[in-house]
């Protein structure tokens, strides 16, 4: 029996693109070894790539994709002869014997689209992520409005340089030899400027597409997501969330009394929550820390 996913993809086959087919069809179950490639043989050029998809579950569970491209299809390298033959046989054996090859030609291109996925075709990308990452600069505005914009498709970000006051420990004050107390005579710290990189998050709207709290899915998507690929980079950064949506703040204040002015009346402010300020290298920590978060002054 056709599962509503299955018929769903069926139903809106010819809009896919194959990648985005074969992570569906991953999402769903079906593993590489069970997907089939098939050429549509036809002399007319058509306008989409992917042409029918078939679900078969008995006596194996598999899945038939029919694509528009292949030794059978009209951009075919084989000579004109052959399909004439093809036609004028009773039988189909010859057209399995070239989609036998018809599949593992297609397999092969369509791995190709997106290699760092095919591990066969790049040994060891996954393991060299973190490199690469590197030779990027992590540390440089765009390279993080890039990965963060990756993380975050759906918002505004805007990504700055600042400086910052950086407290260090200076925990004893040594005149030669001597040592002058724990560290508390003189402060116990020192604050030095220190440059950094501020990201700010612009939603419009309290909660994410997923409907979860932007406060909640932003730290989520930080913690899961981004702060593997930042804890081994020494960077002070700051990560933080500007809430547009004017519905959610309500203020009190003694020239305004409740009930006179109207809510859409008041005056234009953001709510900021901050998501993470600090030394890259404590993510680590930081990410296993409870989900809680403080809020930063309102523009």
């Amino acid at each position: 029996m056709e599962e509503p996913l299955e018929r769903r993809i069926r139903e809106r086959i010819r809009s896919f693109d194959i990648p985005a087919l074969l992570a569906v069809l991953e999402a769903s179950g079906y593993a590489d070894a069970e997907i089939e490639y098939r050429g549509q043989r036809t002399t007319v050029h058509q306008s989409h790539l992917v042409h029918d998809i078939a679900f078969i579950h008995e006596p194996d569970k598999r899945v038939i994709i029919t694509v528009n491209m292949g030794l059978l299809s009209a951009q075919s390298p084989l000579p004109s002869f052959l399909m004439q033959t093809m036609d004028q046989l009773d039988h189909d054996r010859l057209e399995r014997f070239i989609g036998y090859f018809d599949h593992l030609l297609l397999r092969d291109c369509f791995a190709g689209l997106y290699p760092e996925r095919e591990e066969s075709l790049l040994p060891g990308w996954r393991q060299a992520e973190r490199d690469r990452l590197r030779l990027l600069r992590p540390t440089c505005p765009s390279t993080l409005h890039w990965l963060f914009s990756k993380v975050f498709p759906e918002v505004e970000l805007s990504v700055r340089r600042e400086v910052r006051q950086q407290r260090l420990p200076a925990r004893e004050l040594r005149m030669g030899a001597s040592a002058l107390g724990e560290g508390d005579s003189m402060g116990g710290f020192a604050s030095i400027p220190t440059g950094g990189v501020e990201v700010k998050i612009h939603c419009d709207e309290p909660r994410a597409s997923n409907g979860v709290l932007w406060a909640e899915e932003a730290l989520r998507r930080f913690n899961e997501e981004l702060s593997p690929l930042l804890s081994e980079t020494v960077l002070m950064l700051t990560v933080i969330l500007v809430l547009r949506d004017q519905e959610s703040v309500l203020r009190l204040a003694r020239d305004s009394p409740l009930g006179y002015y109207a809510l859409q009346d008041s005056p234009a402010q953001t709510q900021q929550v901050v998501i993470f300020s600090g030394d890259t290298t404590g993510l680590h920590a930081h990410a296993k820390a409870p989900s809680g978060y403080t809020e930063a002054p309102s523009e």
